[in-house]
């Protein structure tokens, strides 16, 4: 251990200088290096008193007596300062989610568990107390877990930064979402779409753009109109990265009915780098609210949602239904899995399936087959033959052969059996197996 108190050098213009206070060079451990620390103090016997107590604080925490210094720090600042901190980091490192409201979400329901399982400073967050927490609510299981994850993803920041030693609920298992029932939603139909954007007012062309766009919220929150192309030889709508729930730039072809209607929208003489929507763009309350006053059912008979991410749905199952390629689409969509269009975004109960099968090719004869086989005794008999005077003689079976031969054979042994006289042996039946032909 080297363990030396003294002022430190520095040459400035070719002169040799010493601080004024002391410092303190150690290298303690397997430390590769001499570290300085300084005490802050002119006087070398307070300066010597200051550095004896830093290393043997320094030796305790090597051995594993007392916490590391920042740990103990840490333990005495409440939970809501570290929380604020972890907030100010995801933004400085872009990881907020969409203008910081994946940060603020996070927070709200961490804010939240720090007041309902009364945790204030880090040593009181314990397993038991959240699973007596979680066993209390009443919510769906998803959002349970969200909070789990929120926490979590807290305390690894924490931990990460030396604030705690361990994550306590590291290993505090999600409830299992398989078999639950989570918010499904629905496409709107032509009709209702159209009765959406003509009677919300000014809400109408946000509606519109939504369905014929396919972007999101916060992307129609944040778009304006240097991003809008409408005069381009391909007209398209550029969603900026940071908006992008992909965090990708990408561009959206926009078709000719929503071009002219942004034209008819936009003011003249607009700048091009006001927002598009300058009053914001409605909740899901809001669009409840116009889709209820036009008689649109929020919520259908299958437990469906008609919200406003629904409007993004509408434009998938308008791609599909109209023959738009699915690789188009998933393009259109700025989807990375074309299941995710196919499957989860288009709307099936609104494709003509009936419409695409109805006008097959028909077999041909298959109704008038029936109508000869289908007797009045349900037996395979053509109509009763007549005599010269129109009287009904006999009737004679359709379908000849072996097969129907030994029917007839085989109902006249039964018929005897049945009486008590032995079979006539003048019938002869063939050997088995026949093939029976209809």
């Amino acid at each position: 251990m080297i363990f030396k108190v003294e002022k430190r050098r520095s040459r400035r213009n070719g002169k040799l200088r010493l601080t004024r206070s002391y410092y303190l060079r150690y290298r303690v451990g397997e430390m590769p290096v001499d570290r300085w620390k300084s005490l802050g103090v002119t006087d070398f016997q307070v300066a010597t008193k200051k550095a004896q107590e830093f290393i043997q604080e320094r030796e305790r925490e090597t051995a594993g007596i007392v916490e590391p210094k920042l740990v103990r720090d840490a333990a005495q600042r409440a939970l809501a300062d570290h929380l604020n901190d972890y907030e100010a980091d995801l933004l400085t490192r872009g990881r907020a989610g969409r203008g910081g409201r994946g940060a603020r979400l996070l927070k709200a329901r961490v804010l939240r568990l720090l007041e309902d399982c009364g945790w204030k400073v880090p040593g009181n967050i314990t397993t038991d107390s959240f699973i007596t927490w979680r066993n209390q609510q009443t919510g769906s299981v998803r959002t349970m877990n969200h909070y789990l994850q929120g926490m979590i993803s807290f305390l690894n920041w924490m931990e990460r930064g030396g604030r705690i030693k361990f994550n306590p609920l590291k290993n505090v298992a999600k409830v299992d979402e398989r078999g639950q029932k989570k918010r499904e939603r629905r496409a709107f139909t032509d009709d209702e779409l159209r009765k959406l954007v003509q009677n919300s007012g000014p809400r109408g062309t946000i509606y519109f753009t939504a369905a014929r766009t396919g972007l999101r919220w916060e992307e129609l929150r944040q778009l304006a109109w240097n991003e809008v192309h409408l005069t381009a030889p391909v007209p398209h709508v550029v969603v900026r990265a940071e908006t992008a729930k992909n965090k990708k730039e990408e561009s959206v072809c926009l078709v000719p009915e929503i071009v002219e209607a942004l034209k008819a929208y936009r003011a003249v003489g607009e700048s091009s780098s006001n927002l598009v929507f300058p009053q914001g763009i409605p909740r899901a309350r809001r669009l409840q609210k116009d889709a209820e006053a036009n008689g649109i059912p929020y919520q259908d008979a299958m437990g469906r949602y008609a919200d406003f991410h629904a409007l993004r749905y509408t434009w998938a199952t308008f791609l599909q239904r109209n023959g738009i390629a699915q690789r188009f689409a998933m393009k259109l969509m700025r989807h990375s899995d074309i299941k995710l269009t196919a499957k989860v975004y288009t709307d099936e109960t609104q494709l003509p399936i009936y419409d695409s099968i109805k006008n097959l090719p028909r077999l041909g004869g298959y109704t008038q087959m029936r109508a000869h086989n289908s007797g009045a005794d349900g037996q395979n008999l053509s109509q009763p033959g007549a005599d010269a005077e129109g009287t009904a003689t006999h009737q004679t079976p359709i379908n000849g052969g072996e097969g129907n031969t030994l029917a007839q054979c085989v109902a006249k042994i039964d018929v005897e059996r049945v009486k008590g006289i032995e079979p006539s042996s003048r019938f002869r039946a063939a050997p088995m197996p026949i093939s029976v032909q209809y």
